[in-house]
């Protein structure tokens, strides 16, 4: 007789849950440093085009 035989799987625990939100919480420290170690010491200048101003400005305009 065969028999098929199922993969069985370790049963969630919560101390297995604990530990991978632990691990999780870990690399996401790690990443959110690694990124703020790599960022400039500088905030980048605020990028504003001219046609958006002029447009802005007409706007304005029309509206009065």
């Amino acid at each position: 007789m065969w028999v098929l035989l199922t993969r069985v799987t370790m049963p969630d625990t919560k101390s297995g849950r604990e530990r991978k939100g632990r691990n999780k919480r870990r690399q996401l420290e790690n990443h959110l440093a690694r990124r703020e170690l790599d960022a400039d010491d500088e905030p980048p200048e605020p990028y504003g085009e001219a046609t958006d101003a002029e447009f802005l400005a007409e706007s304005d305009d029309a509206a009065r």
